[in-house]
């Protein structure tokens, strides 16, 4: 009988020093914010990088807006769709855009603050303020 509760509260034990995974809010909203995945580490960086001739985008961004609109900037146009969430998932539609010819973004909610982009594993994350490099 000690063995098995000490066997029991080993496991509890354990199981408590296991690293957990930060799971959404399931009260968050997305309304009104912003995500970016940022393509160069810095500012200077991104200011560094650029030709002569025209402007490299330095991030990404999508912005969930009311009514489950949605707009995002993969390169330097604004494309606007509809999201749906299901469970830890967002699934954005757009419809004729050859920048996404699949038709379809997919991101998993990682917490409140960060998304993982599925189908290049990139984490965009939540903009605070108006800089995209706070």
């Amino acid at each position: 009988m000690k063995t098995n509760l000490l066997f029991v509260v080993s496991l509890l034990l354990l199981a408590s020093f296991c690293e957990r995974e930060e799971h959404p809010d399931k009260n968050f909203q997305f309304e009104n914010e912003t995500f970016v995945y940022l393509h160069f580490k810095t500012e200077q960086q991104c200011l560094d990088s650029q030709p002569s001739d025209f402007f490299i985008n330095c991030h990404s961004e999508v912005t969930f807006l009311e009514n489950n609109q949605a707009e995002i900037i993969l390169t330097d146009i604004i494309w606007r769709g509809e999201y749906q969430i299901i469970r830890n998932t967002i699934i954005l539609n757009f419809h004729n855009n050859p920048e996404i010819p699949e038709g379809n973004l997919i991101f998993q909610i990682i917490n409140n603050s960060k998304l993982k982009k599925l189908d290049d594993k990139t984490v965009w994350k939540r903009k605070n303020g108006e800089s995209i490099w706070d």
